[in-house]
C-alpha cells in the first residue's frame, strides 16, 4: 500500500488556507482559540474535516504572532465598517446555513 502524502495547508495571496477550501487559517484559529467554537461546529458550518481543522490549528500555533497581528488588522478593518469581525463570521455562519 502506497501512502501519498498531503499537504493541507497551502498560501494564497501572501495568507495561509486551507487546501481545497481556501478558507483562511487565521479565521479558523480565530473562531476555535479565541471564542472556544467547537471543531464539530466548524467541521459542519464550514465543510471542513476534523483533519483539515487540526492542520490549521498546528499552522496557527507555528505562526501565531503572524496570525494574531492578521487577525487585529481583520478587526480594526471590520469594525472601521460597522462590524467586528466577530459579526461578520457570525453572518458568514448563517449565510452558509442558507446555501
Amino acid at each position: 500500500m502506497i501512502i501519498d502524502p498531503i499537504n493541507p495547508i497551502e498560501i494564497r495571496n501572501d495568507r495561509p488556507v486551507i487546501a481545497g477550501a481556501g478558507l483562511k487559517v487565521a479565521i479558523i484559529a480565530h473562531m476555535i482559540v479565541k471564542h472556544a467554537t467547537p471543531i464539530a461546529w466548524v467541521a459542519e458550518n464550514y465543510d471542513l474535516t476534523p483533519a483539515q481543522i487540526h492542520a490549521a490549528l498546528s499552522y496557527y500555533y507555528d505562526h501565531q504572532v503572524d496570525l494574531d497581528r492578521w487577525i487585529e488588522e481583520g478587526e480594526a478593518l471590520t469594525q472601521a465598517i460597522g462590524m467586528s469581525l466577530d459579526d461578520w463570521l457570525e453572518q458568514r455562519g448563517k449565510r452558509d446555513d442558507t446555501t
